[in-house]
């Protein structure tokens, strides 16, 4: 783990301080499953800093050092060390599909900006033109954009995967499946309901 410079130290659960200077050479490659550079996020499940959980944030980079993102904070400018596990990425350009009580939304596009774990449902936020408020939704009826960083869920086939991070490579029409890129050369097929756009499951 990378020494904090100031502020909150490092930890489980806790934040690590934007630390010194990276070594010359060439940069290894970041793994394929972190949060890209300009992700939005909001900060949650932190243990020794409770008091930022819910700020907002933006992905600068990844440091492969510590394994953390290097996430600058919106409400106080500062930059820290997270772990995917504090972050909950904002996803905007998400899909309703399938909606049988409310079918008006099908096709509607709007932003995830939370994932309540107790009922297995996003917090989606419509254009205000459409629903002032954010609805919860099932992800089974959610199509997500490429690149969505998702943990793996609810395989029964393949149970060693569940919990796993993996990323949306693209959207399969035809199957209605995504197509989910699950290790650096291997992708799969899996359902709308066995990923989540969330560490929280």
């Amino acid at each position: 783990m990378g020494r904090g410079m100031g502020g909150m130290g490092p930890g489980a659960g806790g934040m690590g301080g934007f630390g010194g200077g990276f070594g010359g050479g060439a940069p290894a490659k970041a793994p394929f499953d972190c949060l890209q550079a300009g992700t939005r996020v909001k900060l949650q499940n932190l243990q020794k800093a409770a008091e930022k959980n819910g700020d907002m944030g933006v992905v600068e980079s990844y440091d492969i050092k510590t394994g953390r993102h290097i996430v600058k904070n919106l409400e106080d400018g500062k930059q820290y060390k997270l772990k995917i596990d504090n972050l909950q990425q904002i996803v905007s350009g998400a899909k309703i599909t399938g909606m049988q009580s409310t079918p008006k939304f099908n096709g509607e596009k709007g932003t995830i900006i939370g994932y309540i774990p107790s009922k297995g449902r996003y917090w989606f936020r419509f254009p205000r033109h459409i629903n002032t408020k954010p609805a919860a939704v099932r992800p089974v009826n959610v199509i997500l954009p490429p690149n969505t960083v998702v943990r793996i869920t609810g395989l029964s086939k393949a149970p060693e995967m569940n919990g796993k991070y993996a990323k949306i490579v693209q959207f399969d029409q035809a199957s209605g499946r995504y197509v989910v890129q699950i290790a650096p050369t291997k992708n799969v097929k899996l359902k709308l309901e066995n990923v989540v756009a969330s560490s929280n499951l």
